[in-house]
């Protein structure tokens, strides 16, 4: 095999050359309005807990990129809180957790982690950068939700779970004070998620509602040019979660490592009000808000 084939990609930033230019010559002219948005987000980060907080993010089985919602949402909070972050990665699947964030760590929840005290617990976690930690975790073992995540989670400020489905996962989810629910931008994902919504009422759990955010992601660039993502936004807002249209990211879709540095500005903006509103919900609830980024 050539060294061409065996190559790995140069990552390429989320935002064309043009775009890239323009916002380094305009940045010192940002509006005042959009300054004071970033500031409020921030405060939203850093609000404390009395508590860590439980956040799952899965794809209701549309098959979207759980990984690499997760990993920047676990790299904003780590970057504004004081706390620790810990990401879980029960995604079962490539690319993963691990390589998103640019980690390789073997074990897992499933191996037995001691959480007599977080130092005695480090050994089996993989360690990201200043606060952010991570681990995987066997989405099919329910078990090791309770033998091995609950107790790990009382050591973080915020724990983020990604994953599809499987034990593991809707153990968590039964648990958890937040949802992030990402859905690919497509009509046939907004089915499924328009059942899985309709089944929460159905089941009697309204209240999940309240905690969820739902996430229409344009991994792929325009996957489906019929689909409508504002309209879908709109509908799906009336249920009461919070619902956020995530422009593509040419530095995204590469499957490659995240490097929060070459992701575009629509991206940049988008992940903060996700981090913000899941945040906001797993402490207190929120109302249903439409958010859109811009088109890239």
């Amino acid at each position: 095999m050539s060294a061409t084939q065996t190559a790995t990609p140069r990552p390429v930033p989320g935002d064309r050359w043009p775009r890239r230019v323009g916002r380094a010559v305009l940045r010192p002219f940002r509006p005042v309005g959009e300054v004071a948005d970033t500031i409020e987000v921030g405060a939203r980060l850093q609000r404390s807990t009395a508590t860590g907080r439980r956040i799952v993010v899965d794809d209701l089985g549309t098959g979207a990129d759980t990984a690499v919602v997760t990993a920047l949402l676990g790299r904003v909070f780590a970057h504004y809180r004081h706390d620790r972050v810990l990401a879980v990665d029960a995604t079962a699947g490539l690319p993963s957790l691990g390589t998103r964030l640019d980690t390789v760590h073997e074990g897992g929840l499933d191996g037995g982690v001691d959480t007599t005290s977080f130092e005695s617990a480090r050994s089996s976690l993989g360690e990201v950068g200043e606060r952010l930690w991570t681990v995987p975790a066997d989405a099919a073992d329910p078990s090791a939700y309770v033998s091995g995540l609950l107790p790990l989670s009382r050591f973080f400020g915020v724990t983020l779970v990604a994953g599809s489905s499987g034990g593991f996962v809707d153990a968590v989810g039964a648990g958890a004070h937040a949802r992030v629910r990402v859905v690919r931008a497509t009509r046939d994902a907004a089915v499924l998620l328009g059942r899985g919504l309709d089944r929460l009422v159905q089941e009697g759990r309204e209240d999940e509602l309240g905690r969820t955010v739902v996430v229409v992601f344009d991994h792929q660039g325009r996957e489906d040019p019929g689909f409508d993502a504002v309209r879908t936004a709109r509908v799906v807002g009336e249920s009461g979660a919070d619902v956020v249209i995530w422009p593509h990211d040419r530095h995204l879709a590469q499957g490659l490592a995240v490097s929060p540095r070459r992701i575009s500005e629509a991206t940049h903006r988008t992940v903060l009000h996700v981090a913000a509103e899941a945040l906001n919900r797993a402490v207190d609830g929120g109302r249903p808000t439409v958010r859109q980024g811009s088109a890239p």
